[in-house]
């Protein structure tokens, strides 16, 4: 165990856990002692932690990197759980500095609650399944403290600093709160009523080529907008059967 460096930089309950302006804020877990704890943010106080997770005053909150040199927070520490979210406990007085720590930091990927502990900190929707045993045609979002949950398709690059909290759908029909679309002549299942210009595209093409212009139009949708057509930062309402059409140029 290494100590870490008390961080006097505080974060908002927001910072880090977005990946840009257009996304919500997406939602942490952490392992500690093996059980679930939920973190209101990515960047978190170790005193929180420990409070969430009922771990004695008198005891150290340590990640772990799976070596001897594993990382010890002060209380008052500031943790980027994108670093690293597995933790265990020891008590404050048996606690012995050990050099720095060299090894990766355990990482825990969380689908219907269920955790799986990996040291690879990014993944692709396919080896997300593989490692929690789910079919590649069994549908997988990524949980946000939003209606806006991101669909993961097998081919989507999955960065766990991005949010390591997923759900996920059987194959086949929707259910409460979720809504079946048609995109590319291939039905979809999708979370809520809404879906953005940028859950469109991914939905008919993952991943998404930054060199291409994608072009999507919509028809079948309900009364507020039946058909028309969407550039990027737009949201339309969803109507169950709506279907979208979208293309793809290669920029000149």
């Amino acid at each position: 165990m290494d100590t870490q460096p008390i961080h006097t930089e505080r974060h908002g309950s927001s910072v880090g856990n977005s990946t840009s302006h257009d996304q919500p804020t997406s939602k942490w877990l952490s392992s500690v002692n093996d059980s679930n704890v939920h973190a209101p943010a990515r960047h978190v106080p170790a005193q929180l932690l420990k409070h969430q997770a009922g771990v004695p005053e008198d005891h150290v909150l340590v990640r772990d990197h799976g070596s001897e040199h594993d990382v010890a927070f002060s209380d008052d520490a500031v943790m980027d759980l994108a670093d690293g979210n597995v933790f265990f406990t020891v008590p404050r007085c048996d606690y012995r500095p050990k050099g720095k720590a060299t090894a990766p930091a355990k990482r825990a990927f969380f689908v219907d609650d269920r955790p799986a502990i990996t040291l690879r900190p990014d993944q692709t929707g396919h080896t997300l399944r593989e490692l929690f045993g789910l079919a590649d045609d069994v549908s997988l979002f990524r949980d946000y403290q939003s209606p806006q949950d991101e669909p993961i398709g097998p081919n989507t690059l999955v960065r766990f600093a991005d949010g390591p909290v997923f759900y996920s759908r059987p194959a086949g029909g929707a259910h409460p709160g979720e809504t079946k679309i048609i995109v590319n002549g291939r039905e979809k299942i999708v979370p809520g009523k809404k879906l953005t210009y940028a859950q469109a595209v991914r939905l008919a093409y993952d991943p998404v080529d930054p060199e291409t212009i994608y072009t999507v139009t919509y028809k079948k949708g309900p009364p507020a907008n039946p058909q028309g057509s969407m550039v990027e930062g737009d949201t339309v309402k969803l109507e169950c059967g709506m279907i979208f059409n979208v293309t793809a140029t290669r920029k000149s």
